[in-house]
């Protein structure tokens, strides 16, 4: 079973140097206890757990910051500070291990290389893919009126690969919405569903059918992480306008228990860059 809550990582370092004094200042990695931890673990995570060299560990620290910086927001990395009391029994029991959705699936373990590359990859790579692919209009319109009960969320790109941002979105919210993706290089499929983009606004569009509607109405607003979570909170709770024939650009900002208040720097792009050894954000385009 996939799980709605977008994939994370962990990482538990040693007493000492767990500290948010190893991480730079503007880091995007999350520091959790152990309470706050269990938490965590009872989303879609992947944990990182505590490695007993301590040179090893000063040199992930900033690798591990690098990739937190090349996947916020769509894929969250924390730590753990082992030098605190209350965590040392977390820490203690657990070991250089990965875990895919904490308790329901076994820790596999991590052997890739500890650079921030390597982890971007294996981060970006074990997102569940819940993504239906489909081919042209016929398909789109079939998958649209397979479930007409929930809303449906449709990705038309220029490549076939379904990105990063795409995937996490749709792990996130999978269980309220259905997500797919679909090739359309010259725009014919967008067309062929009746739909027309402003000139200016060019690369990938994003389709919604509202709830017991498999008429489309294309998002108008910006493609990236935070407007689009907050634009399909709005479309799950009903108080996004989908008059079809209307271009949706509302997104209702959202609430306080769910968490993506996080900087506006990561587009929807295609296809997705293999990370450099210091992974970047995805180019800000679409």
């Amino acid at each position: 079973m996939l799980w709605p809550q977008a994939l994370a990582l962990t990482l538990a370092l040693v007493p000492s140097l767990a500290s948010a004094a190893i991480f730079p200042k503007d880091t995007k990695v999350k520091m959790l206890d152990a309470q706050s931890f269990h938490k965590a673990m009872k989303k879609n995570t992947t944990q990182l757990s505590p490695h007993s060299d301590v040179q090893h560990c000063k040199n992930l620290a900033p690798e591990y910051s690098k990739a937190a910086d090349g996947l916020s927001p769509m894929v969250p990395l924390y730590a753990v500070d082992c030098d605190v009391e209350m965590n040392k029994p977390l820490c203690g029991a657990q070991r250089t291990q990965f875990f895919p959705r904490g308790s329901r699936k076994p820790p596999v373990p991590y052997n890739d290389e500890r650079k921030a590359g390597a982890i971007f990859n294996y981060a970006s790579n074990n997102v569940p893919d819940v993504i239906k692919k489909l081919s042209n209009s016929e398909s789109i319109t079939t998958w649209a009126e397979k479930k007409p009960e929930k809303p449906r969320a449709l990705l038309l790109s220029k490549d076939k690969k379904v990105p990063l941002l795409w995937k996490a979105l749709g792990n996130r919210y999978s269980h309220k919405m259905e997500f797919a993706s679909a090739e359309d290089k010259k725009g014919s499929t967008l067309a062929a569903l009746g739909l027309t983009a402003d000139d200016e606004k060019k690369g990938s569009k994003v389709v919604i059918y509202a709830p017991e509607s498999t008429e489309p109405v294309l998002y108008d607003g910006v493609n990236k992480y935070v407007p689009l979570a907050q634009f399909f909170r709005s479309v799950m709770d009903g108080t996004a306008d989908l008059t079809p024939g209307k271009k949706e650009e509302v997104a209702t900002p959202a609430s306080d228990n769910e968490q993506v208040q996080e900087p506006e720097s990561t587009v929807i792009t295609s296809p997705d860059a293999e990370p450099p050894a210091e992974p970047q954000h995805p180019k800000d385009e679409l």
